[in-house]
């Protein structure tokens, strides 16, 4: 074999370097966002708004603020937590012992379970978090809601339109 030389090795690890950094960006930047929101409840002609909130990712997602219809601060943002297969939406929620309603950077949204993992969780303790949602009482009706939430170290904002699910 014929040994290397100093430029060969330096062109090596340039290109390992640019391939990491490559595989980085796809998988921070292109790839689509960790929280996924399946569907979503209005009470009080759509003024609260209740959203199930769903990690995909493969780590922690740690919520760290919300905003509504173009940069307003809600009035009241809270991370509902669902300790049973009770998804988190819908009316009379609050006197569920399996809901709990925390501040919303109060915890983190762990990786989502299968339903065979989530089936054996039930009942464990401590209690292990199931599913999770947020609940947002605004002072307006609600058409569109920004998500800040950090992930992999990183900050992330995702924008979620209400407006055509609803009548103008």
């Amino acid at each position: 074999m014929k040994p290397t030389t100093k430029r060969t090795r330096r062109t090596l690890f340039l290109a390992a370097g640019l391939l990491l950094a490559a595989a980085l960006f796809y998988l921070l930047y292109l790839r689509p966002t960790p929280i996924k929101t399946n569907f979503f409840t209005t009470v009080d002609q759509e003024h609260t708004i209740i959203f199930e909130a769903v990690n995909e990712g493969m780590a922690d997602v740690q919520l760290l603020d919300v905003l509504v219809n173009g940069g307003q601060r809600a009035v009241k943002a809270e991370l509902a937590v669902s300790y049973s297969l009770h998804l988190v939406g819908g009316s009379n929620l609050e006197g569920n012992p399996d809901i709990a309603f925390v501040g919303l950077g109060d915890m983190p949204l762990h990786p989502d379970r299968s339903p065979e993992d989530k089936r054996a969780a039930l009942g464990q303790s401590p209690r292990i978090p199931l599913n999770y949602g947020i609940r947002l009482l605004h002072d307006e009706p609600i058409r569109e809601v920004e998500l800040k939430y950090r992930y992999l170290g990183l900050t992330f904002k995702r924008d979620i339109s209400m407006g055509r699910f609803f009548q103008e």
